[in-house]
């Protein structure tokens, strides 16, 4: 039906990708961190870096089987932030990162990213006992190989939690995202084509449990409400739904992108071991159960495998 709408629209092609543009952006801005680590080596800033390999069973969030793709990503961080006490019980946190992550099948959703946060930590009291709340900002700019899908994103957390003892440590967050991407196109006449701009609102509550000094378990449960996207092919029933539609060629030439208001519940299970003082490698395993409009719904699974280091 998609097919035919666009045919007697007369329409013309969406704009394509550029390849080089996210590796690019990578090489430079990773010359130019590493060239500054002597010198913030010497400073009160805090290094940090980090690996993840995972497997998304459902990269495109469909809802149909024949419409799920699967891919195995790499992604890396490179981190740096300062601490800095502004009172008896405030602290000022700011920091940045510079990101990528390289997908084995679906190359043109290979990206790198920079960014920026700030965040005032209250405690009440002294010592690690005592509880603690967070507000924070970030944005970042997220460059893909496939350029249209390249964004802004803006993140806005009010996180609170305690440890209540040597063993159990809780904290929960509250989190409004907001990805600013280029409109596209029309593909349909009187259908926005700004399929990959989202607002969504998220929750999170977390829970530790250190069986040693070395090993510990975690479990996340996850909410989250707002716009989703959902990849599929040329679907009658996915026309009706969306918001938003533009073509997703990442996935293939006659894929397409709709943009759904959804909700999502989910869970995150892991255990986090640390070799060293400074180093630390998690197993984890998160699973998502999303309810879109239009009965659009959709489930996913990601293993993953971890590893921190802070110089």
């Amino acid at each position: 039906m998609l097919t035919a709408v666009r045919a007697a629209a007369d329409r013309g092609l969406s704009p394509r990708r550029s390849r080089s543009s996210a590796a690019t952006l990578t090489l430079v801005l990773s010359a130019v961190f590493l060239g500054c680590l002597p010198d913030l080596a010497r400073s009160d800033w805090t290094l940090g870096t980090d690996a993840q390999l995972r497997h998304d069973n459902n990269v495109g969030n469909a809802g149909n089987y024949d419409d799920i793709v699967g891919d195995t990503i790499v992604d890396a961080r490179l981190s740096m932030f300062q601490s800095i006490p502004i009172g008896e019980n405030y602290s000022l946190s700011v920091g940045g990162d510079l990101s990528g992550e390289s997908y084995n099948r679906l190359k043109g959703l290979n990206n790198a990213s920079l960014g920026g946060a700030l965040a005032v930590k209250r405690k009440w009291g002294l010592g690690v006992y005592v509880p603690w709340v967070r507000i924070g900002l970030s944005i970042a700019r997220s460059e893909y190989n496939d350029n249209y899908r390249s964004a802004t994103v803006y993140r806005t957390t009010l996180s609170a939690g305690q440890r209540l003892d040597e063993r159990w440590n809780l904290w929960a967050e509250y989190a409004f995202d907001r990805r600013a991407a280029s409109p596209g196109m029309e593909e349909v006449p009187g259908l926005s084509g700004d399929a990959f701009s989202q607002d969504s609102h998220n929750v999170a509550a977390n829970l530790e449990y250190s069986l040693n000094e070395n090993t510990s378990l975690a479990l996340g449960l996850l909410g989250r409400h707002g716009d989703v996207v959902s990849t599929a092919g040329d679907s009658e029933k996915m026309y009706y739904a969306p918001r938003a539609l533009a073509e997703d060629p990442a996935f293939g030439p006659e894929a397409y992108a709709y943009k759904l208001t959804g909700t999502t519940y989910g869970f995150r299970v892991g255990v986090n071991y640390a070799p060293t003082p400074h180093s630390l490698l998690g197993l984890g395993f998160e699973r998502l159960n999303t309810h879109a409009d239009g009965g659009n719904s959709y489930t996913k699974s990601v293993p993953e495998i971890t590893w921190d280091y802070r110089f």
